[in-house]
């Protein structure tokens, strides 16, 4: 008896302990909840007096986000990580003394965290050693991208990943903030305003602002809807309803928000989905039902924009006036039906042709990958040698100079010449988050300053317009090898786990359509934030897996 009431004491600190525990992290979690929704479902949202300072409005409103929440935040998520790793510590150096250090710290950290880890230090370095610290703390002026933004980014993935309880419905609730995004973008593009935005421009769009920053967004969230058609999973006929008109919107905006990386990200995601579906009928007969849906966004903006004559707005390239025109809109209708018929016809016949169209897709993967080397191998046999093409002569696509593509080799170069010419600490380091251009313009070389003035004259270019590139110059080696790991490891974990969840899939996608959409353009405040809390979302749903 005197035995047993010497336990109890023991036993009673030890489940308040635990009762303690779970209370800090309930509140941690519900507090990561605010933060998400904040993220995904306000910022996006979030302006003052329009299109005026719009980026900067947004940057304000992360800045704020992240100061006061991370007040409550990032102690109660140091408190829990210390209690849970005492708890662990305690478990198996003390029950299991078998298990190396190494394993025990194999089974703390993903491949992704590490290399998360290794960024958010080469941030800190980058800061402390770069010689443009007023520039590099808060980033360059309107863009904001510097050290407390990168930092910030970081931790949202710790926090997500680590802390969040992970919940289905917070993913499928962006679905519907980001249509309504969407929706306003494209009846933007088509001169009907709903709202009452000041200083619009044809360069700005929707809630979002440039068409660039515009476009980052949209690729980021647009492809979930997609992939849970394309999956299958969904059994009730008005969420299949609901997320074909959510996939012809999505569509829509791409194709007609003018910027042509979002044509380019769209017509990279169906190639992978066809490459992925050719083995299975029901799946290639989704993967159709899409494309019928890709055709029917752009047969309808075609019809619209003859509706609206001289209203419909589109400031880039021939290749978004190409989707929109009647012969291509008309073609690919056309085409997808019939595909669409044809494969449904073999799947209930049980006659599905898999090796023709394994076969087909290795034919679509090498002329895509043909056709891109070929227009390099012309390009460079015309700059040699102008007008030795014939009349292809004409397009810049075929002639390499500072003005390539949209300017691209002059801002890709810039960074580059960037990197390139800082000594050996600081191309490890860089010279600074988002300091790029504080270097360019204070002690670039005369050669790097002369292709700012020719290409950009009063303009100031602040990135790479591409984001690998970008964080080589920002944050040097170390950086692009955390940034470009984090995002590479994190998008192989998630497509593996991906065939069973659709969930993790779906991110994954996000991860890949963010990834291409970035060789050609930057990161900002609306995408990068979106991103990171998206990729902390698919590590803890990945988590979950792993431990069912």
């Amino acid at each position: 008896m005197n035995q047993r009431m010497g336990k109890q004491p023991g036993r009673l600190p030890e489940k308040r302990t635990e009762q303690i525990v779970l209370f800090f992290e309930t509140v941690t979690d519900y507090g990561i909840c605010v933060y998400l929704f904040l993220i995904l479902a306000v910022l996006p949202f979030y302006f003052t007096e329009g299109y005026s300072h719009i980026g900067t409005d947004k940057a304000m409103f992360f800045r704020a986000i992240n100061s006061n929440l991370g007040r409550i935040l990032i102690p109660l998520a140091f408190l829990v990580f210390a209690v849970r790793m005492a708890g662990r510590m305690r478990d198996r150096f003390g029950k299991k003394r078998e298990l190396s250090g190494s394993k025990a710290f194999g089974s703390v950290l993903s491949v992704t965290d590490v290399f998360i880890l290794v960024y958010g230090i080469g941030i800190v370095l980058s800061y402390l050693l770069s010689d443009y610290r007023d520039n590099a703390f808060w980033g360059a002026k309107g863009w904001f991208m510097g050290f407390f933004t990168q930092l910030a980014f970081v931790l949202i993935y710790f926090l997500v990943s680590r802390l969040w309880k992970p919940r289905k419905w917070m993913l499928y609730s962006v679905l519907p903030v980001s249509a309504a995004v969407f929706l306003l973008g494209y009846l933007d593009r088509f001169g009907m305003y709903l709202l009452k935005m000041e200083n619009r421009t044809e360069a700005f769009i929707s809630t979002i602002g440039n068409v660039n920053w515009y476009c980052g967004y949209a690729v980021c969230l647009f492809f979930p809807g997609v992939i849970f058609l394309w999956k299958g999973d969904m059994e009730k006929t008005w969420q299949k309803i609901l997320l074909m008109g959510y996939t012809v919107l999505g569509f829509g905006t791409l194709m007609t928000q003018g910027s042509e990386s979002g044509a380019v990200v769209a017509g990279v995601i169906l190639l992978i989905l066809f490459v992925l579906s050719v083995r299975e009928a029901g799946r290639m007969l989704r993967f159709w039902q899409i494309m019928t849906l890709f055709s029917a966004a752009c047969l309808f903006s075609f019809l619209l924009r003859i509706a609206v004559g001289d209203g419909f707005v589109n400031i880039e390239g021939k290749a978004l006036e190409m989707v929109v025109s009647g012969y291509f809109s008309i073609l690919v209708t056309i085409v997808s039906v019939l595909m669409m018929i044809w494969v449904w016809k073999m799947k209930n016949a049980g006659t599905y042709r898999k090796r023709g169209f394994i076969i087909a897709a290795a034919v679509l993967v090498l002329a895509c990958v043909g056709g891109i080397l070929l227009v390099l191998i012309l390009a460079a046999v015309n700059t040699m040698r102008p007008g030795s093409i014939g009349r292809l002569s004409e397009y810049s696509l075929f002639t390499f100079s500072a003005r390539w593509g949209s300017s691209r080799a002059a801002t890709w170069g810039a960074a580059v010449m960037c990197f390139r010419e800082q000594n050996f600490l600081h191309k490890l380091f860089g010279v600074g988050p988002d300091a790029m251009s504080a270097y360019m313009y204070q002690d670039g070389s005369e050669a790097l300053r002369m292709i700012l003035e020719e290409c950009f004259g009063t303009a100031t270019l602040t990135n790479g317009h591409n984001e690998w590139l970008t964080v080589l110059a920002d944050v040097g080696i170390l950086g692009l090898v955390g940034f470009a790991g984090a995002m590479i490891s994190a998008m192989v974990r998630f497509f593996q786990k991906g065939k069973q969840n659709v969930l993790l899939c779906a991110i994954g996608f996000c991860l890949l359509a963010y990834t291409v959409n970035n060789l050609f353009s930057f990161q900002q405040t609306m995408n990068g934030a979106t991103i990171y809390a998206l990729l902390g979302m698919g590590a803890a749903f990945a988590r979950e897996e792993e431990r069912h």
